[in-house]
């Protein structure tokens, strides 16, 4: 799941895409003199499994205000105006190039939703919002993670009318002489859609609401970059930056306040927020290695930053944030190169901005034990590709390699109750309208037999049995979600909301397994 206005870099073997989190069937956050009081939560019979949902943004990809086109709508279409084609820093100078070996085999449109959805439909459209909400809940789904995306680069002015609503913590410091300019730049991206889907579900009756909690996707090298450009002369140059506007590791732990301090303003103190039995906000961390090896060339630990994120929590007067891993990666030795790096490496450290290399990688089973120092209280999957030597080229395959995981992570911590594995579920993979799997500066798929894992409702089922049974198994250990990709992953053939090709199959797969 990397989106291609800010760019996929991804590379084989990078497996997965982003992720989610535990509940009981939840607590409230009432606000009482400015701090939070967390009910006890009403018994619930232990067999039940709390379900939650991946919830991919869209985005408008045109240079024209005036036109709204969505890529995933585009690529699914029309592949002469799909953005992840024709982008460049994802297929090379020529963009995705067909040949006989490797055709254009679109367009894909038995992947358009329903016409109660509006079929290719707006991601602002309030109809269309409410209905993915009913149809979440109707069908037996607890909670949507919202993958949810922050560009730390972004300065931007108060006093300047399209960005006066942008949010910035109260009282933080701003230079009234440029508009308004804020001290700390960042903002939330693609975050609209978000917006929406809260605001319908806060018309909507108590008991009808659905829980929603953020999957942090802090993953793209592009914005990394962009962050780092921040002090270039150039930027200095054209004044899009200022001198004094640095970005040192005192304005990187700054920004990381402010994405916490909006969590805790924005979303924390909802009642419909994902919170566990004992009121902590769950928020899910897509890729940590991502982070950490960014955070580690300001010689900063992850942990460093989620015990920031803890500090600032409880300063609100929540009782802190239950962080969930979204994890995947390569298990062979022979693919270290592609594996989960902890490093990032400037290669000019006066020029940071011109590039680096990310170093010291560890394998997926290197890197999972050492979650629970770094401040992490679970783990859970977006998408496994393989399993050690066994590769997803069929659903088949991707049960397997799920069995797996599911295995391996539920033994490894069966006798830690504080360490859960919420188990992952997929529908399945085929990333062809996007180009296919892995994009190459080539211009070529690396790996396009896995564009063929393709499911159906049985096997879906089937696979949605076998998650329940080991749900079950461990669950003093593992707790008792299951978390499944994914709602609206068009581009990589993951979906389960209604289309034309498959109805509502899914969702009713999902109600005959888990029920309401």
């Amino acid at each position: 799941m990397k989106r291609s206005s800010y760019i996929f870099t991804i590379v084989a073997f990078s497996i997965g895409l982003f992720g989610c989190a535990q509940k009981t069937k939840e607590v409230a956050v009432a606000q009482t003199a400015g701090f939070a009081t967390f009910p006890t939560p009403a018994p619930q019979d232990e067999s039940d499994e709390i379900v939650g949902v991946y919830f991919m943004p869209s985005w408008n990809t045109s240079p024209d205000p005036a036109v709204d086109r969505d890529s995933f709508w585009s690529c699914i279409q029309d592949p002469a105006n799909c953005s992840s084609l024709l982008n460049p820093g994802i297929w090379g100078p020529k963009g995705r190039i067909y040949n006989a070996r490797y055709p254009y085999e679109g367009p894909y449109l038995e992947r358009k939703p329903i016409a109660e959805l509006k079929g290719f439909y707006s991601r602002t459209d309030s109809e269309v919002a409410k209905k993915h909400l009913q149809y979440m809940k109707s069908y037996g789904i607890d909670f949507f993670a919202y993958d949810w995306f922050f560009g730390r680069h972004y300065y931007y002015h108060l006093y300047f009318g399209p960005q006066s609503k942008i949010y910035y913590p109260k009282d933080w410091q701003i230079d009234p002489n440029r508009d308004g300019r804020v001290a700390v730049p960042g903002l939330v991206e693609w975050g609209d859609q978000l917006e929406l889907l809260l605001a319908e579900n806060a018309k909507l009756p108590k008991e009808e609401q659905m829980k929603f909690a953020i999957n942090w996707c802090d993953d793209s090298n592009e914005r990394w970059m962009l962050w780092l450009k921040v002090g270039a002369p150039e930027e200095m140059a054209r004044k899009a930056n200022y001198e004094g506007e640095k970005p040192d590791k005192a304005l990187y732990l700054k920004v990381h306040k402010k994405i916490t301090q909006l969590w805790i303003d924005q979303y924390f103190s909802r009642e419909d927020y994902l919170k566990g039995a004992d009121g902590r906000p769950v928020v899910y961390f897509y890729f940590p290695q991502d982070a950490e090896s960014r955070a580690a060339y300001y010689g900063l630990t992850l942990k460093d930053l989620l015990d920031l994120s803890q500090e600032t929590a409880r300063k609100a007067g929540f009782p802190g944030i239950k962080f969930i891993a979204v994890m995947a990666g390569p298990m062979l030795e022979r693919e270290r190169m592609y594996g989960l790096p902890t490093l990032w490496k400037a290669k000019n450290p006066n020029k940071p901005w011109e590039g680096g290399e990310y170093q010291k990688r560890q394998l997926l089973q290197e890197y999972v034990p050492r979650l629970k120092g770094m401040g992490f209280e679970g783990m859970t999957s977006y998408v496994y590709h393989n399993f050690f030597e066994k590769d997803n080229r069929s659903y088949a395959d991707m049960r397997e390699t799920y069995r797996g995981h599911w295995k391996m992570w539920s033994e490894k911590f069966k006798n830690d109750p504080n360490f859960e594995y919420q188990v992952p579920v997929a529908m399945g993979w085929d990333m062809r309208p996007a180009g296919g799997t892995w994009p190459q500066q080539s211009g070529f798929p690396s790996e396009p037999y896995k564009d063929k894992v393709h499911s159906d409702k049985a096997s879906f089922t089937a696979k949605l049995k076998e998650a329940q049974q080991i749900s079950r198994k461990y669950r003093p250990s593992n707790g008792n979600t299951v978390m499944i990709c994914c709602w609206n992953e068009y581009l990589e053939g993951n979906y389960i909301e209604p289309t034309e090709g498959h109805g509502f199959s899914y969702l009713e797969a999902i109600k005959e397994v888990f029920g309401n």
